[in-house]
């Protein structure tokens, strides 16, 4: 902590200058313990030092960076994090370790279906998959390879590891089906890793049923690299702690919150050289186990991700996370797993509408229809209308073939004359 405390100093005016307005100097930071001194920063502290120093922000540093992923821009523009050699590296070896925890072993063939872009996933999956000995399939999201393409490569050249989003994996279930496909006997997959976006336990049970396999699901971001992993044990993150420190504070103080009580995520990267974040708040709610894990790993584990707390949404007075549809619609064979929330704002009442793709038009939607709301009732606690769209609609809606991670809420309470 000390050594990137002092680099940092040095080679970044961003956070040199964070640290002065807070009365530190270039030695204050003298041990671990001393972390708590140090400001939080947040992503609009990103964004408004890019919009002081276009193009890249003086949070990147003097470093001879090699390359730049940036964030997808779900929450505003996209933000550039540069690499040097050494972070890249590094990154490409915890993403290796991650594959490695999940079974990946050298002659696996390992498909990625990830989007190569800004986004960094597809290509520290890459990387991780490469270092272990795997042959990658570099086949990218539906946008680069379509979806029944990617359904083929998938079976006849003996994919044995998919790593892609959770909401991705499963549309190529539903792809792959049409086609006539059996999931089980017409492929070799054993392994889904998954990140960019939350995998639900529903999500996570649904890939595993359909597809015969293992899914992995690991939490991260562009601005940290590859902070964790799953195990075998599937009981949480286990966290990179010879690269990151993790916190968990509490999300009206910003103090550290009790053992086990839930919190935002507050992570530190120790080895990067170019844009470190440091003491930055990812804004997603969980918390930290320090049980022993089965699988014999001594790094402490941070629980699934509860949601994010830009996301979660009060509706006539009751907070709810979106997540908790998903968790209604696994109960449906009717429907398919991609579905969206509508918010809409009536003279003083806030309305939400779910709005879900049938898997065929032989169904009884009223029937349907009734029972979907009264679950969702049962989940939430609100009553939420629903809007049941034929095959295909809602998927050229949300464009999967060619998203980076899916977009769940459409609130609209915001726009004039609805």
């Amino acid at each position: 902590m000390v050594s990137l405390y002092q680099r940092t100093w040095t080679h970044i005016p961003f956070y040199r200058e964070r640290w002065r307005e807070h009365g530190l100097r270039a030695d204050d930071i003298r041990s671990l313990s001393d972390i708590s001194k140090l400001p939080i920063l947040s992503k609009s502290d990103f964004e408004s030092d890019l919009a002081e120093h276009p193009p890249f922000g003086s949070y990147q540093g003097n470093f001879p960076a090699i390359r730049v992923q940036a964030s997808s821009g779900s929450s505003g523009h996209p933000k550039p994090f540069f690499q040097t050699r050494s972070d890249w590296d590094t990154i490409a070896n915890l993403s290796s370790r991650r594959f490695h925890a999940q079974g990946v072993r050298a002659g696996d063939i390992l498909q990625v279906v990830f989007t190569y872009s800004l986004f960094i996933a597809g290509f520290t999956g890459t990387e991780g998959a490469m270092k272990l000995g795997a042959l990658v399939v570099p086949a990218g999201s539906g946008a680069v390879t379509p979806s029944e393409r990617q359904v083929r490569l998938l079976s006849e050249w003996g994919a044995t590891v998919i790593a892609g989003t959770p909401s991705y994996v499963l549309h190529l279930a539903d792809v792959a089906e049409r086609m006539g496909m059996d999931l089980q006997r017409d492929f070799k997959l054993r392994i889904g890793t998954h990140t960019a976006e939350p995998m639900t336990e529903a999500a996570r049970r649904s890939i595993e049923a359909r597809w015969g396999i293992k899914a992995y699901d690991n939490f991260g971001s562009v601005e940290t690299g590859a902070p964790t992993f799953e195990c075998a044990e599937q009981n949480g993150y286990h966290i990179n702690e010879d690269a990151y420190i993790f916190e968990i504070l509490d999300r009206d103080t910003l103090t550290p919150a009790r053992p086990g009580d839930d919190g935002v995520v507050v992570v530190t990267s120790l080895f990067k050289e170019a844009a470190p974040v440091i003491r930055y708040n990812l804004e997603d709610i969980s918390a930290i186990i320090d049980d022993p894990c089965g699988c014999g790993r001594t790094f402490r584990r941070l629980m699934k991700i509860k949601g994010r707390a830009s996301e979660m949404l009060k509706v006539r007075g009751v907070p709810f996370y979106p997540a908790a549809v998903e968790g209604v619609l696994e109960s449906f064979p009717e429907l398919i797993r991609e579905y969206r929330l509508v918010i809409d704002r009536h003279g003083q009442q806030d309305r939400v509408t779910v709005q879900v793709e049938r898997r065929s038009d032989a169904v009884d939607k009223n029937s349907l229809r009734e029972r979907l709301q009264r679950a969702l009732k049962v989940a939430t606690g609100l009553t939420m209308d629903t809007e049941l769209l034929p095959p295909g609609e809602l998927t050229r809606s949300l464009k999967i073939e060619e998203r980076i991670k899916a977009t769940r809420i459409w609130d609209r309470r915001g726009e004039k004359n609805v």
